[in-house]
């Protein structure tokens, strides 16, 4: 499912810090000029890459997340390609830098073919040398700390409740309901994520012709015990 009325109150809901230690990590890994982006969501990490001067084609399957991106170009004063498209099934004229899909959104594709096309469409895309970069939820944090997880805040305004169920098997449910007291909104959302092994991950990269594959957790070394896996994923043919 992708986000429809939950994109508008998304970017309150995220930490800023998070974006700048994401953008720390890539000017430490990996080195592109040009990109697409895959699940670009309200254009967060986009912007910040526009402004070190990287050329974006930015793509969500969310009408509302690409109107939100929009509205902030337009503020911004900033006029980049943004598409509505499948991360499963997309193709582009020409090869990129770098494929990048940023902040678990590979998770809302809950089926190991899904994946599959995700990783063949990088693949195709990229040039000699290329880098595939993304992120999941790691299993630990959809197996423990996920699991019967419940946040609830409430103010004069705002309340935000958000609730997961999870299987123990890296199937997630989001339940989020947001009610906007000031201007008499609401919204109640069921969204779907899953998550694979890291070596189920390494194992359908390698079958898209991946052949060399980094893989970090929380943005440092990986542990098992992480919330976030980053894979850099090169291809070198």
């Amino acid at each position: 499912m992708s986000y429809q009325e939950f994109a508008y109150y998304y970017d309150s809901l995220m930490d800023p810090q998070f974006y700048e230690d994401y953008m720390a990590f890539l000017d430490q890994h990996v080195s592109f000029q040009n990109a697409i982006e895959l699940g670009c969501g309200t254009g967060e990490m986009t912007f910040r890459l526009l402004d070190e001067g990287k050329k974006i084609i930015a793509t969500d399957l969310s009408d509302d997340m690409l109107e939100v991106m929009a509205e902030k170009a337009e503020m911004k004063g900033v006029k980049l390609p943004m598409f509505r498209m499948d991360m499963c099934d997309f193709e582009i004229d020409g090869k990129m830098d770098a494929v990048l899909c940023f902040c678990d959104s590979l998770n809302y594709i809950t089926t190991i073919d899904g994946v599959k096309k995700v990783f063949a469409s990088a693949y195709r895309s990229l040039k000699k040398g290329g880098a595939f970069v993304f992120d999941v939820n790691s299993l630990y944090k959809c197996n423990v700390i996920l699991k019967d997880y419940c946040e609830e805040n409430r103010d004069d305004d705002f309340y935000f409740h958000w609730d997961v169920k999870s299987d123990g098997h890296g199937d997630l449910v989001h339940h989020v309901i947001i009610e906007d007291l000031e201007n008499k909104e609401r919204v109640d959302e069921i969204h779907h994520q899953r998550s694979f092994s890291k070596e189920t991950y390494e194992l359908l990269l390698k079958e898209a012709g991946f052949t060399k594959i980094a893989v970090y957790s929380d943005f440092g070394v990986y542990q098992e015990t992480c919330e976030r896996l980053i894979f850099v994923c090169m291809r070198e043919d």
